[in-house]
């Protein structure tokens, strides 16, 4: 029985992110389910380059951290996925997407949820309150086989934990 059909993964491509990513393609995997991964970013320039020039330096970004993962362990993984990024404020990208594309969960690691969690507009609860699917939050120190990590060549590959 398929009790996911899409996933929506938020990340920040930090270590624990991609780490944590591990999880969210199990479960698509597991459901043969469709994985969305979302980066978000904001538009916010401290002045050292012009404002085309930033948001085009912030999305460039967010692609080559996404090729590395791509190349790293999606592509080997037989899950169908799709990388999003948008800007704005996560919160909102999160509730929007999960609407846009028919979500039926949505996969945070520790990061992004401390990143949720510290926002000024109270973001854990308004995500909490108005999200219409399950969140399944993966912690920083998960247990597992395998985990994604960064090499030195700036590719995300499969260790097997000892």
């Amino acid at each position: 029985m398929q009790m996911f059909r899409k996933i929506l993964y938020p990340t920040d491509f930090s270590e624990n992110s991609v780490r944590a990513m591990a999880y969210a393609v199990k479960m698509s995997q597991a459901n043969n389910a469709e994985l969305i991964i979302l980066y978000t970013y904001r538009l916010i320039n401290n002045g050292d380059s012009d404002d085309v020039s930033h948001r085009n330096n912030l999305a460039e970004m967010g692609r080559s951290e996404f090729e590395k993962v791509d190349n790293g362990f999606l592509k080997s993984s037989g899950v169908n996925y799709s990388f999003l990024s948008e800007v704005g404020f996560i919160v909102d990208r999160i509730l929007a997407n999960t609407i846009e594309n028919k979500v039926d969960l949505v996969i945070l690691c520790d990061d992004v949820n401390k990143k949720i969690e510290h926002k000024s507009e109270k973001g854990q609860q308004k995500l909490l309150k108005r999200i219409g699917c399950p969140v399944m939050l993966v912690p920083e120190d998960m247990p597992g086989e395998e985990r994604p990590t960064v090499s030195a060549n700036g590719r995300a590959h499969v260790d097997s934990k000892n």
